[in-house]
């Protein structure tokens, strides 16, 4: 919660910011671009309960390492400020630590996801034809979302698919030439607590781990 109201807090100030330049344009040339992006991601800890053969019970809290995710998305400006675009991103975070019940068992773990987006954002562009400020919001469709807890060479794993998530987006992009661009931006998504069924090497399921990470990523953009 207190990195969502941070990132809210810094938003405000950029909107605050972008809506003190001099001069806005109005319009941009319309067109297409890809972009790839890597990005460092960070996962609050959370509580869980393990329900099923795997003897982890309840009370379960997890902590986790900075995570990687990696990412790309085709997009259109329509020339207005406005753009669309379609994402694909893959983040995991391994666990740094466990917790309560049978977690003593657990010799290491990760949470991972893949997920679908369809963003929308407004880009402030300028008149000098330098770096362009934006803000978005995309809904997500979980392609996969799975939580791995191993005991050595024993794999277990939890799973789910199909669920809907959303993220906020705020960032920048600038120019490298006619056609690159370097994108730089802080991605907020949402998936909320999770119910995950057995997958791999265990009965039941894990019983609400939350999953709202916040990214700060870096990409490459080519324009058409």
């Amino acid at each position: 919660m207190t990195v969502t109201r941070t990132f809210f807090s810094c938003a405000l100030t950029g909107c605050f910011a972008i809506a003190t330049m001099p001069v806005l344009a109005q319009s941009e040339p319309q067109g297409f671009y890809v972009t790839a992006y890597a990005q460092a991601s960070r996962l609050s800890s959370t509580s869980f309960d393990e329900i099923g053969n795997a003897n982890l019970g309840a009370g379960l809290k997890a902590e986790f390492d900075a995570g990687l995710g990696l990412g790309g998305d085709i997009g259109f400006k329509y020339g207005n400020g406005w753009a669309a675009e379609f994402e694909w991103n893959w983040r995991r975070q391994e666990i740094k630590s466990l917790s309560g019940g049978g977690s003593s068992a657990v010799t290491e773990g990760d949470f991972a996801s893949n997920v679908l987006f369809v963003n929308g954002l407004r880009r402030f562009v300028r008149s000098d034809g330098g770096w362009v400020p934006y803000v978005g919001v995309g809904v997500g469709w979980v392609q996969e979302i799975d939580f791995d807890l191993n005991t050595g060479a024993t794999e277990r794993a939890w799973s789910k698919q199909g669920d809907i998530g959303v993220q906020l987006i705020g960032g920048a992009e600038f120019p490298l030439s006619d056609a690159w661009r370097l994108t730089a931006d802080v991605r907020v998504l949402r998936l909320g607590n999770q119910q995950l069924s057995a997958e791999e090497g265990v009965t039941g399921r894990l019983a609400k781990p939350g999953y709202n990470p916040v990214s700060v990523q870096i990409g490459l953009r080519r324009l058409f």
